[in-house]
């Protein structure tokens, strides 16, 4: 299954045929329309994070509804009130990246609120010059004001073996080995 960037993903019905499982019945015809903006915001969302991040970090805040963000990142939780000095703290650090989707996934659940879930690979060089590829699970809740989708709640994650207690930065992990103790 391929990955996809902002130059090469297209239309929901698209997504939905590149999927490495069957797409959700949960799809209403009647909620496309914001199924395609969603789609056209993670559009946006990689152009400025593949172009623009490394010389403004600062234009990724306008995709996040800053005062209302709650997460649960790589690096644990951080509550609604606190995610303005977690982006500042921790998005420049990885600043030098690109980013791509797999298995990306848009729902509308009505007019101004629907979420994503994807496979998102994350590589580059950090700020301290080291360099990182990241494989991990994400799940952005996103809401519609006044005609601007942005995300309110963000899940991020890696699969975990749980014998060896160690987390699969590659998201390769065969779960029907990885969940036994």
């Amino acid at each position: 299954m391929s990955y996809f960037d902002e130059n090469t993903l297209t239309t929901v019905q698209d997504l939905q045929k590149n999927l490495s499982y069957p797409p959700s019945t949960s799809h209403k015809p009647e909620l496309l329309k914001e199924e395609e903006e969603i789609l056209e915001f993670y559009k946006g969302w990689a152009r400025c994070l593949n172009r623009d991040f490394l010389d403004d970090s600062e234009s990724g805040k306008p995709f996040y509804k800053i005062d209302e963000v709650v997460t649960f990142d790589l690096f644990g939780f951080t509550g609604r009130g606190a995610f303005k000095e977690h982006f500042e703290e921790t998005f420049p650090y990885f600043a030098n990246a690109k980013v791509d989707f797999k298995d990306l996934e848009v729902f509308a659940t009505s007019k101004t609120s629907g979420y994503a879930t994807m496979v998102q690979r994350l590589r580059g060089k950090s700020k301290d010059d080291k360099e990182f590829e990241m494989i991990y699970r994400i799940t952005g809740l996103l809401s519609k004001d006044n005609g601007v989708w942005k995300w309110v709640h963000e899940h991020v994650s890696f699969p975990v073996n749980m014998a060896t207690r160690e987390a699969d930065f590659t998201s390769s992990i065969d779960p029907k080995k990885a969940f036994s103790f």
